[in-house]
């Protein structure tokens, strides 16, 4: 019983704590984040966009990489993380004048962003336990379903409930972060909790269940358990990417975090690969960089005498396509759906037997 998103049989990912595999994917977003947020502000504002969108990626990661169950409704608590950070940052002046419906309470609250961001978490993950308990007995088409509906509720109750936001208009004044090094410091913390979670105990257990749910309750997994248990760390994490990039804007709306948000982040996962950390890194920053270089196309570029100008919405035609093809030709993704790895590393690993480390799709097979 396996999932036609992932693949299948083998239990794709690690069992055991790899160096490598953790410091791999931080040094690559750390030195691709320095470097293209010094070339230009406008570089630096792009890079703070594009790791709030790589959390976003590791909460689906997280979840749908382990458990196999595809959902779509990550990006309903990342509404909620925008939309908590933000009305908690937000001057009270702004939101007396503004939101002229919001709830009394808090228009009184204002607070700095570190401490609205441990909130906007904890928010979205108490969000996440409370639909999980019921969404995750669901697997297959039904979740999915289910989970789209959870996104389409939560953009409705936000576009439309002005008790809790600015409705359908945009809330400004949302403080910013002051340096790139902010946003850098919360995606490796989300980087070594989402490799953690992976290797632990009840991540291995919930890999077993996206292979064959029979043969891992078999084991003594218990399946609804765990996906509870990841479903809220990923709606935690993908609050956290919401209250990012509510900061990282300085507005919010609900129609930031819908199906263009959801698209582009789950494009991110399949390119990369579904079933690993480092191909969720590595599928942000493919996608974020063709999309770039297909907008400036899409402002003309000049080669001698010809210019070439692509049609607007380029950007998501071709990301579709990639996705068309990397689903046909290539499901595991762009990295195979296997974690970092220097093969000069193994080399000298496999000199010394006693300090060698197995992955786990040599290792583990669960058999029907």
């Amino acid at each position: 019983m396996s999932n036609g998103l992932l693949p299948s049989r083998q239990l794709m990912g690690v069992t055991r704590f790899q160096w490598q595999q953790l410091l791999g994917p931080i040094v690559v977003v750390i030195a691709v984040s320095y470097l293209t947020s010094g070339v230009s502000a406008s570089f630096s504002y792009l890079t703070e966009g594009a790791l709030a969108l790589l959390v976003m990626v590791l909460s689906l990661q997280v979840f749908i990489g382990n458990s196999g169950v595809l959902s779509f409704g990550q990006a309903a608590f990342a509404m909620v993380g925008g939309f908590a950070s933000g009305l908690l940052t937000a001057p009270v002046k702004i939101k007396e004048n503004v939101l002229d419906g919001l709830w009394e309470p808090l228009k009184a609250v204002n607070m700095g962003i570190w401490p609205s961001l441990v909130i906007a978490v904890l928010v979205g993950a108490l969000f996440a336990f409370v639909t999980g308990l019921l969404l995750m007995r669901l697997s297959g088409l039904a979740a999915g379903i289910a989970t789209f509906a959870l996104l389409m509720v939560a953009d409705n109750v936000f576009f439309n409930w002005k008790l809790i936001g600015p409705g359908p208009q945009v809330m400004p004044q949302v403080p910013k972060f002051a340096f790139v090094d902010e946003s850098i410091v919360l995606t490796v913390i989300i980087i070594v909790v989402v490799y953690l979670f992976g290797i632990s105990r009840r991540g291995r257990l919930l890999r077993a269940t996206r292979e064959d749910a029979l043969a891992a309750r078999a084991l003594g997994a218990s399946v609804w358990h765990l996906r509870v248990l990841f479903f809220t760390v990923s709606g935690g994490i993908a609050a956290l990417s919401g209250a990012m990039y509510a900061h990282h804007a300085g507005a919010v709306t609900a129609r930031d975090f819908y199906l263009g948000f959801t698209f582009t982040t789950l494009a991110m996962l399949i390119i990369g690969g579904a079933t690993s950390l480092w191909g969720a890194v590595v599928g942000t920053i493919l996608v974020t960089a063709i999309g770039q270089v297909l907008l400036v196309f899409e402002g003309g570029v000049t080669f001698g005498s010809v210019e070439v100008t692509l049609p607007n919405g380029a950007r998501g035609l071709v990301i579709a396509a990639a996705l068309v093809v990397i689903l046909i030709w290539r499901p595991k993704g762009v990295t195979g759906g296997k974690e970092f790895n220097l093969p000069f590393l193994n080399r000298k690993s496999a000199a010394h037997p006693d300090s060698q480390v197995k992955r786990t799709d040599t290792s583990m097979n669960i058999k029907p």
